[in-house]
Parts: structure tokens; sequence; C-alpha cells
């Protein structure tokens, strides 16, 4: 997973210094900070997510700060709910925070292209019944996301509306059963989650 990241970052360095910006005839004047939230469908995968159903994706903070036409960072909140399938009264929620970089490609003066590879930290999931009691959750997880929108805007001050496409991949290292945190290599459960999510959002940049 570390060295995927590595070579996402190596390799948006290297466009980065390949393409200026005065060789784009169709940048736009971006706005350097924005702030947003989507709503979309979750496929989960991995040792934890082959036992839920597709599910119900929120983005619940999508931050952005932008240093230049190019580069900025994001920050996300994102949560997504599922169903056991061999239990359909108990409801499992998936959380984390995601951080990192920022890339924006301007394919016209109206639709441009994010690509942000993030750091998931505070990876964890709850269990809950249909009487919305919970004896478990899985925590201390960590993870990496390769998230992309497709933002229909000028950029400029006001509201845009994007496409997203993300892909989470993580690993939880303790499961609490009772009140009790049991670590998931002493019971030689492996804890890999991932997430599949294609939604849509939208956002205020100032």
């Amino acid at each position: 997973m570390k060295k995927l990241f590595t070579f996402i970052m190596v390799m948006l360095v290297s466009i980065g210094y390949s393409q200026s910006d005065d060789d784009n005839d169709s940048s736009v004047s971006q706005s350097k900070f924005y702030l947003g939230v989507g709503l979309g469908l979750s496929v989960p995968g991995g040792d934890i997510g082959e036992d839920l159903k597709t599910g119900t994706n929120f983005n619940f903070l999508n931050l952005g700060y932008r240093f230049s036409e190019k580069w900025g960072a994001t920050f996300n909140l994102s949560s997504s709910g599922h169903i056991l399938k061999d239990d359909k009264n108990v409801a499992v929620g998936i959380g984390y925070l995601g951080i990192g970089p920022m890339y924006t490609f301007n394919l016209s003066e109206s639709v441009y292209w994010d690509i942000k590879p993030q750091y998931a930290f505070n990876l964890n999931a709850s269990y809950v019944d249909d009487l919305g009691v919970g004896d478990n959750s899985l925590q201390e997880g960590t993870g990496f996301v390769f998230g992309n929108s497709l933002v229909f805007g000028d950029g400029g001050k006001g509201f845009s509306f994007s496409v997203d496409l993300d892909y989470m991949s993580g690993k939880f290292k303790s499961i609490e059963e009772d009140g009790v945190s049991v670590d998931l290599d002493s019971i030689d459960f492996d804890g890999a989650i991932s997430n599949f999510k294609l939604g849509v959002g939208v956002r205020y940049n100032f």
C-alpha cells in the first residue's frame, strides 16, 4: 500500500513538472478553497466486505485547499452503511478520515478532473442490530484512498457539481466485543476491507 501511494505521488509530481500552466490554454482560474458533500453507492470487498451487501456512501465533508492552479490538499470524512448478507437485521457502518494531496487537470473551461490520493486514518466499523444495539466494532484501522472527482463548473466562486469515483483499501487491527478489545492477529483474522464508491457531489467554492 505504501509503495502504491509513493508511486502515485511520484507520477503526479512528474506530471506537474512536465506540464506548466502556460502550456494549457484551457486553464481556468480556480478558487482557493471549497467545501462540499456527496452521496452514492458503496461496493464492499476484502475479508470484511465479502459478508456485506452493497450500500450507501455519504461524504459528510469534502474539503479542498489549492496552493496553485494545479496543486492542493484535500480532507474528507466518509461513511458507508451496509447490511449483512446472512442477517438483514444487522447494519454495518464503515467510516474514515482521509487526507492527502490534490492535482487538477483542466479538461475545458467548465470541466476539470481532481485526482486525490489520500491516507485513510481513524478507519472504523460498527455493527448495529435492528433495535439500535451494537455489541462489537472493528477499530484502529488505516488504509489508502485513490479518489477522483470530475467537476462541472468554471472553478470560480459559487457552486460546482461533481461525479466522484473512489477506491479505498484498508485493514483493521483489532475488534472490540462487549467492551473487550482483541488483536486480530491473535485470532488469525486478516481484517482487510475495501470499498469501491461511485457518487455525486456538490461543493461551494469560496
